[in-house]
């Protein structure tokens, strides 16, 4: 049985992430491949339930942790300023939000960019 999600913080995430980046409903729907329907169902708190797969490809896009919404859970604290974690994640934030980068490409840099970093903190 899939674990209940608070669609509505979620939807809010959503719709902040989205103006942030200065994105479209239907940007989004191309770089996500979830519906503009549904998109603007969850940001404008219509849905009750959210499907795994579109929950986890949203989560993805924001760059952020499907637990992060679970009802109840506290969202991530980062005392004192709105600013990525750590370098692997700011690189992600910029790769993410670059409009002529698509989601795929974004998130495969990303990927590099943090194997990179991590290996070269090690030596």
């Amino acid at each position: 049985m899939p674990e209940p999600v608070d669609v509505e913080r979620l939807g809010q995430r959503l719709h902040r992430a989205r103006e942030e980046r200065g994105l479209t409903l239907e940007r989004l729907w191309k770089e996500t491949g979830v519906s503009i329907a549904t998109l603007s169902r969850v940001e404008r708190g219509g849905s009750k339930e959210i499907d795994g797969g579109t929950l986890v490809q949203l989560c993805r896009w924001m760059g952020v942790r499907p637990e992060e919404f679970r009802p109840g859970a506290e969202p991530p604290k980062l005392p004192g300023r709105k600013a990525p974690a750590g370098t692997p994640e700011a690189v992600e934030l910029y790769l993410r939000a670059d409009k002529n980068l698509d989601q795929r490409t974004a998130a495969l840099l990303a990927d590099m960019f943090k194997a990179a970093y991590e290996r070269l903190a090690k030596e």
